[in-house]
């Protein structure tokens, strides 16, 4: 008769220790049990080998009938921002004349139409990082303020973990899977074109940065390799060559540890304490010049302001409701005043701005304070801009289109393959474009740029597709799947 005694891993029987003292079968339950975690470890991660992977996710039907979150409004904006990023990221590598304003040149290649307030943020990319920052650290600071406001504090405490815990993976996994795939074009010659075009430029605007092919795939691969890892370090943060736009992601994940540690020092406060002290400290993070780190705390104040309004809008009798939304009706021409100011503050000029109109007695005022007068107010602007949109329901209803939720799905994938994408395909094809219409004219160089980047946007848009459905949503499941083995059963 044989004695068993049993423990178990993952639910694996671990070890089995019979009377003859099998050593094998036990290294093969520990195997078992080892193969068991890991299968688990990778469910996160759906492997679709079939060709259907290349269809859009838009020409999916069955996701038409999910309904809006409340703040879906956010996805929508970010979606719209990355998608003027884009836009610029294209248009500045053949034209320098949106760098100054209207009016701001005397008179000198500053009267087009797309140099006007408002307008020229389509074509601006500046502008839209400061929008990015604000609305990243409101979908950050949404949850755990809702629930320091209800004292939660364990699932506060449990929500700040995950945060921190996954942030890094959330921003820096989608980024290595796409720079791997850079690397590869590399090493195959799809930079080479663009690599020739930097050596004589035959366009009049940026002639951006990036990487150099190497004599050897070793030596590419060591390049890549150095670049990636001073790339991973968020306190000095690079223009990484083999992608310069992606400066924006090491500022990004050091002023997310920044936003989570001020959200943990000031969770206990008092509501009106905690939104006072914010106040403050963004005005500090703005006169000592730590812009971006200001956009990150106004994010704080945005989602406080918003939870206010959700729970004055929960406790208001029915009677209430519908006079407060009479009252909204009156005061409706004031968040769009505070909507269009924070928008001009927004197009504030790179370039001559003190001469620039509607800049020129705001520039002056603002250098009694600040030096970088215009990094400044843009940021500034930022602020106002997401402010009015979250005290103001019907200015949010253009960024809650099926477009712009679109767009603001696979804004964060568009954002990291545009740069790669328009090295090795679009200034390629305005060449090409050329050749068709000729570059004579003024009107036959803006043809041949507008429909390259048509073409482009298109393979853009679908790539950006793909990435979000096997790249940044599978990471974002990963970053979970590896939070909850790390943690285990509790």
């Amino acid at each position: 008769m044989t004695s068993t005694a049993e423990r178990s891993l993952d639910g694996v029987p671990l070890l089995t220790a019979t009377s003859d003292g099998s050593m094998h079968t036990i290294m093969e339950r520990i195997k078992q049990a080892k193969q068991s975690g890991i299968r688990r470890w990778l469910t996160g991660i759906p492997f679709r080998p079939s060709l259907g992977v290349l269809r859009p996710s838009f020409l999916d039907r069955s996701t038409d009938a999910k309904p809006l979150h409340t703040t879906a409004w956010l996805d929508g904006i970010r979606g719209v921002a990355s998608f003027f990023v884009f836009i610029y990221h294209f248009q500045h590598l053949f034209h320098t004349s949106f760098y100054t304003g209207y009016g701001g040149n005397n008179g000198k290649n500053d009267y087009w139409l797309i140099q006007l307030p408002i307008i020229r943020l389509i074509f601006t990319g500046g502008p839209m990082v400061s929008v990015f920052w604000v609305l990243s650290e409101i979908s950050l600071s949404l949850k755990p303020l809702k629930l320091a406001r209800s004292q939660a504090w364990d699932k506060f405490a449990d929500t700040m973990f995950s945060s921190v815990f996954r942030r890094g993976l959330r921003l820096y996994l989608p980024v290595l899977a796409v720079q791997v795939c850079v690397l590869l074009a590399t090493l195959v010659g799809l930079f080479d074109r663009a690599a020739e075009l930097r050596k004589n430029w035959p366009f009049y605007g940026t002639n951006e940065e990036m990487h150099e092919r190497k004599e050897s795939a070793w030596a590419q691969i060591s390049d890549w390799s150095r670049e990636m890892w001073a790339f991973s370090n968020s306190f000095r943060p690079i223009r990484p060559s083999y992608d310069v736009h992606l400066w924006t992601i090491q500022l990004e994940f050091r002023n997310s540890i920044i936003l989570f540690a001020t959200l943990v020092g000031f969770a206990k406060l008092r509501p009106l304490v905690r939104i006072r002290l914010t106040l403050v400290l963004y005005l500090y993070c703005v006169l000592v010049e730590e812009g971006d780190v200001a956009l990150f705390i106004a994010g704080i104040g945005c989602a406080e302001f918003l939870l206010i309004r959700e729970e004055r809008s929960k406790h208001l009798p029915s009677t209430e409701k519908q006079e407060s939304q009479q009252q909204s009706s009156r005061t409706k021409v004031l968040w769009a005043a505070v909507y269009i100011l924070g928008l001009h503050l927004l197009s504030i000029p790179a370039g001559r701005y003190e001469y620039t109109p509607g800049y020129r007695s705001l520039v002056r005022f603002a250098a009694h304070f600040v030096k970088n007068t215009e990094v400044s107010i843009q940021r500034i602007g930022a602020a106002v801009f997401l402010f009015a949109l979250c005290g103001s329901d019907y200015l949010r209803r253009v960024f809650e289109t099926r477009l712009a939720i679109y767009a603001g799905k696979i804004s964060f994938p568009l954002y990291i393959v545009h740069g790669p994408l328009t090295h090795i395909l679009g200034i390629r094809l305005v060449p090409f474009f050329w050749s068709i219409v000729g570059d004579a004219t003024l009107f036959q160089y803006e043809v041949g740029v507008i429909l390259a980047f048509l073409v482009l946007a298109v393979l853009v848009v679908w790539v950006a597709d793909i990435v979000m459905r096997t790249i940044d949503t599978p990471s974002v499941r990963f970053g979970r799947t590896l939070r909850s083995w790390c943690v285990g059963k509790s």
